[in-house]
C-alpha cells in the first residue's frame, strides 16, 4: 500500500479550512478534603492548521491527549481557551452557530456499537440527522437517501431494517460512516476508526475513507496510535505527547526525516516487512507524566535520552525547515 500523502492532487488548492489556535482543554479534579483543586491538563496550547480536503493525522500514545483534542475541536466538551478557526470565523464558544456547524463538522467514534441506539433501526439512525436539519420535505425522499448512503459505504438496502446488533464491527463501523456523511459534511474527526477492527476489516475501511475523500472532497482530522496506518492515510501528520504537539510534518518527511526524540522512539517501534532487515529500536525509559503535574520545560524531557540542563527550564521554540517540517525540541 502506498501513503495517500504522495497523492498531490489530494492537497487541492491548499485552502486552510481549519484553524486551531492555543487551544487548551483543562479538566478540574475533584478530591475528598482537598485544599485546592488540580486540573488535568489534556490539551495543552496546542496549534495548527488543516488544509482543505487533506488527511491530518494525530499519533501518540495512549493519554496524551489525541481524542480530547478532537472533540474540543467538535466543542463536544468546550475548550478552556484558545481559539477554533472555521474557514476564517472564529466559532470558539459560539453556541448559537454550533447548530449550523454540527452540519459541516461530524466525528466517526471509536467503538461503532456505543455510537449506534440499539433501540433505532439502521434506518431510522440515518433519517435522525436530516430530519433535524430538514433536508427532505418527504419519508420517501429521506429513505432515498439513506439507501444511497448505505450503498456509497458497502452496505445493502436490507440493512436499512436491521437493528445494529445484527452487524459486525466492520459493518456497524461502515453505519456509523454513513451516518457522518449523510449531512455531507466538509470536515470529519475519525477518532481511532479502525483500532477495534481485525487488520482485514481495517484495510476495507481506510480504503473506503480513502475512496469516500477523493470522490465527495472531505477533510479528515484522522485520530490514531498506529503508525502504519498513519502512513497509509495522511498528507500530514501531528505527533502529540503530554497534551503538546512536538513535531508536524508531511507524512512522507516525517517517517524519513523524524527530528524530535519521541518521534524516532514511536518510529522505531513500526515493523519492518523485509525479513532480513535490521532496525535499532528505541526503548523509552520510565512512563508518561501525570498530565496533572507534567514535567517543566520540555514535556519530553524526563524520557529523552539527550536532554540537557536547558530541557528542563525551558519549553522549546518551534523550529521549521523549508518543506513544512515543525518541531519543539531544543537539540533536534
Amino acid at each position: 500500500m502506498e501513503s495517500s500523502s504522495k497523492n498531490t492532487s489530494a492537497m487541492g488548492s491548499r485552502n486552510v479550512i481549519l484553524e486551531i489556535d492555543s487551544l487548551k482543554k483543562y479538566f478540574a479534579t475533584q478530591k475528598l478534603f482537598a485544599r485546592s483543586r488540580k486540573s488535568v491538563k489534556a490539551v495543552d496550547n496546542v496549534t495548527f492548521h488543516v488544509y482543505e480536503n487533506e488527511t491530518y493525522s494525530l499519533v501518540g500514545e495512549t493519554g496524551c491527549g489525541k481524542s480530547t483534542l478532537g472533540r474540543t475541536i467538535l466543542q463536544l466538551v468546550p475548550p478552556t481557551s484558545g481559539r477554533i478557526i472555521y474557514r476564517g470565523e472564529d466559532v470558539t464558544n459560539a453556541k448559537f452557530m454550533m447548530r449550523t456547524l454540527r452540519k459541516d463538522m461530524q466525528m466517526i467514534f471509536q467503538d461503532p456499537y456505543s455510537a449506534l441506539n440499539p433501540r433505532m433501526t439502521i434506518g431510522q439512525i440515518l433519517e435522525e440527522p436530516m430530519k433535524i436539519y430538514k433536508l427532505f420535505d418527504s419519508a420517501q425522499a429521506r429513505r432515498k437517501k439513506c439507501l444511497e448512503m448505505l450503498e456509497k459505504v458497502g452496505m445493502q438496502a436490507n440493512h436499512y431494517y436491521r437493528y445494529p446488533h445484527e452487524f459486525s464491527g466492520g459493518q456497524r463501523q461502515r453505519i456509523v460512516i454513513a451516518r457522518a456523511l449523510i449531512l455531507e459534511p466538509k470536515v470529519i474527526v475519525c477518532d481511532e476508526p479502525v483500532s477495534a477492527l481485525d487488520v482485514s476489516i481495517q484495510s476495507q475501511i481506510l480504503n473506503l475513507l480513502t475512496e469516500i475523500k477523493h470522490d465527495v472532497g472531505i477533510t479528515y482530522i484522522f485520530i490514531s496510535h498506529d503508525m502504519s496506518v498513519v502512513r497509509y492515510v495522511s498528507d500530514r501528520i501531528g505527533v502529540m505527547y503530554l497534551g503538546h504537539i512536538v513535531e508536524e510534518a508531511p507524512a512522507d518527511d516525517l517517517f524519513k526525516t523524524p527530528y524530535h526524540p519521541y518521534t524516532q522512539a514511536l518510529l522505531s517501534a513500526v515493523p519492518v516487512i523485509e525479513p532480513n532487515a535490521r532496525k535499532e529500536r528505541i526503548v523509552l525509559k520510565g512512563e508518561m507524566p501525570s498530565p496533572i503535574n507534567p514535567p517543566s520545560g520540555c514535556p519530553f524531557h524526563n524520557r529523552c535520552p539527550n536532554t540537557t540542563d536547558i530541557c528542563s527550564r525551558q519549553f522549546p521554540i518551534r523550529k521549521e525547515n523549508d518543506s513544512d517540517h515543525y518541531v519543539y525540541c531544543h537539540h533536534a
